[in-house]
């Protein structure tokens, strides 16, 4: 408790030393002229639902554009950006960085479920039953930007928005500028290759773009090769300065080997081999999508907006969870999964004149699933190494159901010139339902949950000058996760204690994960008068507790309400530019989040890195020659409750060089630079023996890219 007081008032002090800072003269100076475009500066949307500087919010926001999106092309997707702002932690399950899973405020969902709510234009991208993002969906020449809200956002956007939120912006044609065509074509290590293309522009006085991307790699260890791959697209229906009405539509495929884990042994044995239990794990995954988003102008400062998505997606997974280190059992799952999401809100300014903002809205889904289970292989290694490698009798089937509506609104009131007060919440209810079919047993089942997240947050400029621009929030907000439907209803059979006998790890009984949060920080930029050197930090902390988490329970081998946890943490970020020519970033994440009951009170939650440190640095170096190079530290990450064994800390170099050349840009990129050995993550075994499973990382790997951009018919 005294810690936590501490960092509370830690905070407070921050607010008051900033408001301390206040003097005539930085009242009576006019606002910076300058022409350099600061993130600072940025218009967002994602934090209050409308436009708005992002340097103004109430809450920690980033945002990335232009060069910062070129990592976008790395074998992370939109994971691989994100290394560029604090907060984030990815750990990459597949050795190669195509499989990330996150974590964010202390929130880890070890490739069960996410905290982390992904959208796209506005509208979720998380799959249905499990709320899991795949990190590549979305092909890097179809982003404009991506905006990136953390904490708690349930005020805002309702369930699953516990970490934090991620807006994608998707690319909009130019009827008035040239047609744009931009091709990408990169080979790499364990035979990997990928190329993309994207093309922006007008026809019949419509906007357009239409992106396309394929990628097929063999993997870092053996039985991790995979291929994916996509088209997407939009269209201005409508476009004039009253109203914008767009279509879009986007189908991607993926077919991966998973190698799974390993045990330690092994691993010291050799890092790219896979378990015997492994080797028929397979992903194949289809999914399309067609949305339809509306922005008009009812009145003087009046906007209203809507937007229509539905998504039809097919699975077949097979999938194996080790018992103990020589038992375990594998079956494979068909699962079609169909979701229809819509939004609609109402922004006006008209209250009292330019001094208020009110946003209005409701969000409405409903979605269902059919999943059936095969039998597939079950046993010791010798009862693998006899398997047909091919599914068996039908285990179980059923189907589910999902709906959700809401209501929110938040208000802004700008107080002062230099002080904005926020306001706002938002009531949610979700019905759930699941119906057996056989060869399953039982009834129809349904859960329902509801829930209000209020928040209220405080923006309040500290200095404003031509060199200084300074900000000072904090907020208080109330956040809620409801159960997944695999949580509530997955009807996956395990052997447990041992065959005959099975169980499932679902639990239809699972309440709402709450937690109430408290954060403040800063936004402050710096641009000298005389120089093109520029400089921004952004700052927050924070403090969370929570209930009602949702943990795997080992002793009942199923998913209860068991953890109350204190999530609390330390959000700092630096970036520097010089002109257009160079910039560097620096990012600090402190991610304390530790338990409050049972025999582990007080201790740091499992899988979760307590401190992450990553940083770039770009710029030309001779001959038109350009360079890049950018870090990642991870340190303190236990593998178990107990704290007494920790996963090895570990730090990677990654290096690019690019030239203009004759048509494009060619460049060269060197992953994990020092060939660092190091595991992403793992766990114990869940039979308590002292083995334990680990996911290696790859070493050392290389990629040459070109690039080429084509302009209205021409380089």
């Amino acid at each position: 408790m005294k810690k936590v007081g501490s960092l509370r008032t830690s905070a407070l002090l921050v607010g008051a030393l900033v408001l301390g800072s206040f003097s005539p003269v930085d009242a009576l100076q006019a606002p910076p002229t300058d022409t350099v475009v600061h993130e600072l500066a940025s218009l967002v949307v994602t934090a209050n639902r409308a436009p708005s500087l992002l340097e103004s919010s109430t809450a920690s926001v980033s945002v990335l554009r232009g060069a910062e999106l070129e990592r976008l092309s790395e074998a992370g997707g939109l994971a691989s950006a994100l290394h560029s702002v604090p907060g984030f932690a990815f750990l990459p399950f597949d050795g190669s960085g195509y499989d990330p899973k996150a974590t964010v405020r202390g929130f880890y969902g070890g490739g069960e479920v996410e905290y982390v709510l992904v959208l796209l234009d506005g509208q979720p991208l998380n799959d249905l039953e499990t709320g899991l993002i795949d990190w590549n969906r979305v092909p890097r020449e179809n982003v404009e930007s991506v905006e990136i809200l953390r904490g708690g956002a349930s005020s805002l956007y309702g369930d699953a928005a516990l970490g934090g939120v991620i807006n994608i912006i998707t690319r909009t044609g130019d009827v008035a500028a040239p047609t744009d065509v931009t091709a990408t074509l990169a080979a790499s290590s364990y035979a990997s290759f990928d190329g993309s293309l994207g093309v922006s522009g007008g026809v019949t006085g419509r906007p357009f773009t239409v992106a396309t991307d394929v990628r097929t790699t063999g993997g870092f260890r053996r039985h991790a090769g995979r291929t994916l791959g996509g088209v997407s697209g939009s269209i201005g229906l409508v476009q004039t300065d009253s109203r914008v009405i767009t279509v879009s539509t986007q189908h991607r495929w993926r077919s991966l080997d998973d190698p799974g884990p390993l045990a330690q042994d092994r691993i010291d044995f050799s890092r790219t081999q896979v378990s015997p239990f492994f080797l028929f794990d397979h992903l194949d995954e289809r999914n399309h999508r067609l949305a339809l988003n509306a922005r008009i102008d009812v009145g003087r400062q009046a906007l209203f907006s809507a937007a229509l998505a539905g998504e039809l997606r097919g699975v077949e997974r097979v999938r194996t969870l080790p018992l103990t280190p020589d038992f375990a059992d594998t079956k494979e799952r068909q699962l079609d999964t169909r979701r229809l999401t819509a939004s609609a809100q109402l922004t006006t300014s008209s209250l009292l004149g330019d001094r208020d903002r009110l946003v209005v809205g409701v969000d409405a889904s409903v979605g269902s699933l059919d999943a059936q289970y095969f039998a597939f292989a079950s046993g010791g290694a010798d009862d693998y190494a006899a398997a047909v490698g091919r599914r068996g009798d039908l285990d179980a089937a059923g189907g589910g159901r999902r709906a959700a509506a809401a209501g929110f609104f938040q208000y802004e009131f700008l107080s002062t010139r230099r002080a904005r007060l926020s306001v706002g919440g938002r009531a949610d209810v979700i019905l759930d339902a699941f119906e057996p079919r056989t060869p399953s047993q039982g009834g129809r089942t349904t859960t329902d949950h509801a829930a209000f997240s209020p928040k209220a947050g405080l923006n309040v400029t500290y200095t404003e000058s031509d060199r200084h621009t300074g900000h000072w929030y904090v907020n208080v907000a109330r956040s809620f996760k409801a159960p997944t439907l695999d949580q509530l209803y997955d009807q996956r059979s395990t052997p447990v204690p041992f065959p005959p006998f099975s169980i499932t790890t679902a639990n239809d009984g699972l309440d709402p994960q709450t937690g109430t949060s408290f954060e403040t920080g800063i936004y402050h930029r710096v641009t000298p008068s005389r120089s093109d050197l520029s400089g921004e930090l952004s700052l927050s902390v924070y403090d969370m507790d929570m209930k009602d988490e949702i943990d795997f329970d080992l002793q009942t081998f199923r998913f209860v309400n068991i953890t109350e946890s204190r999530h609390r943490g330390v959000e700092a970020g630096l970036k520097f530019h010089k002109g257009a020519r160079a910039s560097a970033y620096l990012n600090y994440t402190l991610q304390d989040v530790t338990s409050r009951v049972g025999d582990f009170e007080g201790k740091q939650l499992k899988a979760v890195p307590k401190h992450h440190w990553t940083g770039g640095l770009s710029g030309g170096l001779i001959g038109g020659l350009e360079g890049a190079a950018f870090f990642t530290s991870t340190r303190t990450m236990y593998l178990n409750d107990a704290n007494s064994e920790r996963i090895p800390d570990y730090t990677t170099v990654d290096v690019r060089l690019s030239h203009q050349v004759a048509g494009g840009t060619l460049s060269f990129e060197v992953a994990n630079v020092f060939d660092e050995e190091y595991q992403a993550t793992g766990f114990p075994d869940p039979a308590g023996s002292d083995v334990r499973f680990f996911y290696p990382a790859a070493g050392r790997t290389s990629r040459l890219v070109f690039t080429t951009t084509l302009r209205g018919g021409s380089k």
